[in-house]
């Protein structure tokens, strides 16, 4: 057993003078910390120790190679790997008198000479060598973290840059496509609101070529043919203001229920072909100050809405009256009303419940109605209707 000891104690002497640690020391040092020191071997992935443990030894690599890891975003980081003879870990803990602040792990076998802490102080204190030793490795491992750090921080820079390429030649794709789909959608749906007054147009044609046809219809057929083209011709400058921008109006003053009246007239056909029964109430009976040809789409794009909204037939309620300084509209339908999202959403440009709705009108209406220093608001419930109230100022602004 004595003989098993000596053994060990010549061979860590030997490895002792081998390692530059240790140079500083005189060979009767060396041979009083050999009784202190113990070699220990580890295996592969083995943890030495990990973050958080107590500062309970120092070591040094005698053969081998470890690994020293930190907490990261990912999980743990290797900040560090270590593999001469000589190298050393371990000791910052034991100087700040502080719980571990990485975790080592072997990375291949290794063979490590440990101090304790008690004997790493006696060391530190006893000879100048060593902890000399210890500051100026200390100082060339933080320049070599600092260099590591640096190095970590300009690749990781250079993935950002990479990934930011990418996010924008990516966002760059998507615009494309968003532009195209709304393309795509805008021709859809404007197709599908030209529909109805095309299909009045052709039907009224067919008509006016039965030879049977009295004059008196013959009249009453050509002038809806040509409130139908009008209403293309205004439906077309009304999608084209809106792409512009445009918010100019032509500020005129009109006879309010013959301005009314005159607009109902040229939707009565498609009420009645859409089974909705109107019912006005034009309390106010003075003029209004407004653009006469713009206002007249805000008539139109909330009556179709309404239609919409009674696919099979229903009541739409048109209210006109004073109220203070204002001249208040309302248009309440019996329709299948909207969700609380719908409702919020309603104004919104390219927004449309319908299938093939460009989703323009009630926006057009909101900018036409604001045009005017107007405002508009709107009340829903489902299955129960819904009630579009305009207030437009009855002297100009």
């Amino acid at each position: 057993m004595i003989m098993d000891q000596t053994t060990e104690q010549e061979n860590i002497l030997l490895l002792l003078r081998r390692i530059h640690f240790f140079d500083g020391l005189k060979f009767d040092e060396l041979e009083r910390l050999s009784t202190l020191v113990k070699l220990v071997s580890v295996e592969a992935g083995e943890v030495i120790f990990r973050e958080g443990d107590p500062p309970e030894a120092f070591y040094v690599i005698e053969r081998g190679r470890v690994q020293i890891l930190r907490p990261g975003s990912s999980g743990e980081e290797v900040v560090a790997v270590m593999g001469r003879s000589g190298d050393f870990f371990g000791e910052m803990a034991l100087i700040e008198n502080r719980p571990r602040s990485a975790t080592v792990r072997a990375l291949a076998p290794t063979d490590l000479l440990i101090v304790s802490r008690p004997d790493f102080e006696e060391l530190l204190r006893e000879h100048p060598s060593a902890h000399l030793e210890v500051t100026r490795s200390l100082s060339h491992n933080l320049r070599r973290s600092d260099t590591q750090f640096v190095e970590k921080l300009l690749d990781k820079n250079r993935q950002l840059s990479q990934a930011l390429a990418d996010l924008r030649e990516a966002q760059e794709e998507l615009l494309r496509r968003e532009r195209l789909s709304l393309v795509g959608r805008l021709a859809a749906g404007i197709i599908h609101d030209l529909k109805k007054p095309l299909t009045c147009i052709s039907g009224y044609a067919q008509l006016l070529g039965t030879s049977s046809l009295g004059e008196e219809k013959k009249q009453r057929y050509a002038q809806a043919i040509v409130r139908e083209v009008q209403r293309l011709v205004d439906m077309a400058d009304e999608i084209l203001r809106f792409s512009r921008g445009e918010h100019e109006i032509k500020l005129c003053e009109v006879d309010f229920p013959t301005y009314v009246e005159g607009i109902f007239e040229l939707m009565q056909l498609e009420l009645e072909g859409g089974n909705v029964r109107l019912e006005k109430q034009l309390e106010y009976r003075g003029t209004a100050t407004l653009d006469a040809d713009k206002f007249k789409s805000v008539f139109f794009n909330i009556v179709s809405n309404a239609m919409s909204a009674m696919s099979e037939g229903g009541v739409l309620n048109f209210l006109g009256r004073q109220e203070g300084p204002w001249l208040r509209m309302d248009f309440a339908d019996t329709g299948h009303g909207m969700s609380e999202e719908v409702r919020r959403r309603v104004f919104d440009e390219f927004f449309s419940q319908s299938k093939g709705g460009v989703g323009l009108g009630m926006a057009i209406v909101k900018r036409t109605v604001e045009a005017h220093g107007g405002t508009i608001t709107v009340e829903s419930e489902l299955e129960l209707g819904t009630r579009f109230i305009l207030r437009l100022p009855l002297e100009a602004q």
